[in-house]
Parts: C-alpha cells; sequence; structure tokens
C-alpha cells in the first residue's frame, strides 16, 4: 500500500478521534441557549453563550444577559439560573443534616 494512499484515512482518523474527545466540552451550550431564549425573551441566533469559569456561562441576547450554572457528566447536564439553587445539590440533603450523616 502506498504511504500516499494511506494519508487521507489517517489524516480523517485523526481529526475523528479529536472531535470525539471535544464532545462532552460544553455540553451543556444546547440546553442553555434553549432556556437563554425563553428567560432573555430572544431568538436562539441573537443569543451569544460564553463559558466562564467553573461550570458557569453567561447569555447575552436582545439587550440583556443571564448567567447559568451547570453541572454536566459527560454529555448529561443540569442546568440552573446563577442564584437558584445550584443543580449538584438538587436533591441531595443539606451539608450536616441528618440525613447527610448516613
Amino acid at each position: 500500500m502506498r504511504p500516499a494512499a494511506v494519508l487521507p484515512s489517517l489524516l480523517a482518523t485523526v481529526a475523528m478521534s479529536l472531535c470525539g474527545c471535544s464532545t462532552a466540552r460544553d455540553a451543556a451550550v444546547p440546553e442553555i441557549r434553549v432556556r437563554a431564549e425563553k428567560d432573555l425573551a430572544c431568538s436562539s441566533d441573537k443569543i451569544e453563550v460564553r463559558a466562564q469559569l467553573g461550570g458557569r456561562y453567561k447569555a447575552t441576547g436582545c439587550g440583556r444577559n443571564v448567567t447559568y450554572d451547570t453541572v454536566c457528566a459527560g454529555i448529561d447536564c443540569a442546568v440552573s439560573k446563577s442564584g437558584d439553587e445550584a443543580p449538584a445539590w438538587r436533591g441531595r440533603p443539606e451539608p450536616g443534616s441528618i440525613e447527610d450523616r448516613r
């Protein structure tokens, strides 16, 4: 087999593996866009979503902005407005409570 015939196949494999590794990155963005459309009363094509530190995202559009907190396990994400109950604590007992000591 000639090296020139192998090169396109090799490049395609490398490109696909790089894409596969980054699929979970920003996995919350689609859900953030859906929520931001409602929260900002703005169409998705006018909304810009920017990642911040610690799973926090800021959505800006139609002259308004909203911040979201996210927690993701792979591509499965929980999203909440910043200031609401953090998604990581949903359904968990309060720290130090009797249920937490079990």
